[in-house]
């Protein structure tokens, strides 16, 4: 057996950064090889462990302004105000909510946000649950107003 350190998510073995123990054929004749990993040696395990104390600060770092946007999106109404028809068919999508939000200069990428798209028949008030990455729930309270 031999120590190895993960460059990358491999399934049934492990998640990138992570020390794991492997037999010592599959190391140094498929992982090493492919550049999937390296040989866990104390400087490469020390490199390693500042790898990770910097990701988790970052994780941190992230989820506190994310919440800090949570707390602060639920407190604002997006308004979208539209001619008067019969019938009302506004499908909110992330870029209509991201494009909205983007007065509030708040900065959401595209790919940290995840929401079924809404469709909305009416006017009147609704509130839009959203996740943001790591798993953060917010909502947004969005008011369909008519233009006289």
């Amino acid at each position: 057996m031999i120590k190895i350190i993960l460059k990358k998510k491999i399934n049934n073995l492990g998640n990138k950064y992570d020390l794991i123990k492997v037999k010592s054929g599959y190391a140094l004749n498929y992982l090493i090889p492919q550049k999937f990993a390296i040989i866990a040696t104390k400087s490469q395990i020390k490199i390693n462990n500042e790898i990770l104390k910097n990701i988790i600060n970052k994780d941190k770092l992230l989820i506190n302004k994310y919440n800090n946007y949570i707390n602060y999106l639920k407190k604002k109404k997006i308004k979208f105000n539209l001619k008067i028809t019969d019938t009302i068919f506004l499908i909110i999508t992330k870029k209509i909510i991201l494009d909205k939000i983007k007065k509030f200069k708040i900065i959401i990428k595209t790919k940290d946000i995840s929401l079924n798209k809404i469709i909305i028949k009416k006017y009147g008030e609704y509130k839009i649950n959203y996740i943001l990455i790591k798993k953060l729930k917010g909502y947004l309270n969005i008011i369909v107003d008519k233009i006289n």
